[in-house]
């Protein structure tokens, strides 16, 4: 759930009513969990990117699908505000899942063991902006390739 913007004040339509369950007017609907308007990028981070990152190191493929339509907030829970990846915000507390994530996922590729952990790390990343995709490659070296 989303803060209403300002043309959309008045009466709130969608209700949180558990810590996994939304009410949107007399139909009830139950998730894994729901985050509401309160939650920081730190909770969603807890919540859907730090779990990733283990299931990542423990052998399994993972993602993160956003999907929703114009102005829902995927873009601000996947990188942040506009401001939060800059060079003097790089530990901004807006930054979202993506820089969180990458972060996280090679801090904890350093911190295991090398006899222990040793493959290449694979990242790929698909954007969908605007109609145009965007798919990027990256190894844990950092390099792009094709």
């Amino acid at each position: 759930m989303r803060p209403l913007g300002k043309e959309e004040e008045g009466v709130q339509i969608v209700q949180k009513t558990s810590p996994n369950s939304i009410s949107i007017l007399e139909h009830s609907f139950t998730f894994d969990s729901v985050v509401d308007e309160s939650s920081t990028q730190h909770d969603i981070f807890q919540l859907v990117g730090l779990p990733l990152v283990e299931n990542c190191l423990a052998g399994f493929n993972s993602s993160i699908f956003a999907y929703g339509q114009s102005g829902s907030g995927k873009t601000y829970t996947m990188w942040g505000a506009s401001n939060s990846l800059s060079a003097d915000c790089s530990l901004s507390q807006e930054r979202g899942l993506t820089p969180r994530v990458f972060e996280q996922l090679f801090f904890r590729i350093n911190e295991v063991d090398s006899a222990f952990f040793d493959s290449i790390s694979r990242v790929s990343w698909l954007l969908n902006a605007g109609n145009e995709i965007l798919h990027f490659f990256f190894l844990g070296t950092g390099k792009a390739f094709k």
